[in-house]
C-alpha cells in the first residue's frame, strides 16, 4: 500500500510539473512579445556573480497609480491585479507603457494585461533576477529591455534581455539564460 501511494504522489508530481512546463510552452508560442525598460540600478551591484537583479520602469508607474488610487478613495487597491499597458513603440519597437490599471473597462485594441504583486512598497511584474553562464557579464553590462511573453491573464515569461535598440543580447556560446 505504501509504494502505491508513492506512486500516486510521483504521479501527481510529475502530472503538475508537465501542465506548469506546457502553460509556460503555450506562452512562448501564442504570447504577445514586448519589452520592458529596465529602471536603472547601481552598476555595482547590478552583477553579482552570474545573475543580474532586474527592475522595471513600469513598476514604478504602476506604483505610483496605487498609491494616487488609495489617496482617491482611502482604502488600498489590493496586493494584486492587472494594470494596462500599451505598446507604444518608443524608444524601441514592441516597447510597452503603462496606461493605467485594470478599472473593468474593456481593453482597446491595443491594450494588455501585466500582471502585479505589491510586496511592501514594491510593485514586482516580471521576473525579478536573469541568470546567465558564469564568464559572460560582460555582454549584459548594456542591457536596457527586458523581453517578455506576455500571456491573456498578464502573466509573463523572461525570454532574454535587450540592449538600447532593442535588439536580444546574445553571448558568442549562446550561454545559457533563465529568469526566476
Amino acid at each position: 500500500m505504501r509504494k502505491l501511494y508513492i506512486l500516486l504522489v510521483l504521479g501527481l508530481f510529475f502530472t503538475g510539473y508537465a501542465v506548469s512546463v506546457q502553460r509556460m510552452e503555450t506562452v512562448l508560442a501564442e504570447g504577445k512579445t514586448i519589452l520592458l525598460p529596465l529602471a536603472p540600478v547601481d552598476p555595482r551591484a547590478l552583477l553579482m556573480g552570474d545573475y543580474m537583479d532586474l527592475r522595471y520602469t513600469v513598476n514604478d508607474r504602476i506604483h505610483d497609480a496605487l498609491r494616487k488610487a488609495k489617496a482617491a478613495s482611502g482604502t488600498d487597491a489590493g496586493a494584486e491585479g492587472l494594470a494596462v499597458l500599451r505598446v507604444r513603440n518608443e524608444p524601441v519597437p514592441q516597447a510597452a507603457d503603462f496606461v493605467r490599471l485594470d478599472d473593468g473597462s474593456p481593453l482597446r485594441n491595443d491594450e494588455f494585461y501585466l500582471a502585479y504583486k505589491l510586496r511592501g512598497h514594491r510593485v514586482i511584474t516580471a521576473a525579478t533576477a536573469y541568470y546567465f553562464q558564469e564568464g559572460t557579464a560582460r555582454h549584459y553590462e548594456n542591457a536596457r529591455f527586458g523581453q517578455f511573453k506576455v500571456a491573456v491573464n498578464g502573466k509573463t515569461v523572461l525570454v532574454g534581455l535587450c540592449n538600447t535598440e532593442g535588439k536580444l543580447i546574445e553571448t558568442q556560446n549562446g550561454g545559457e539564460k533563465k529568469s526566476q
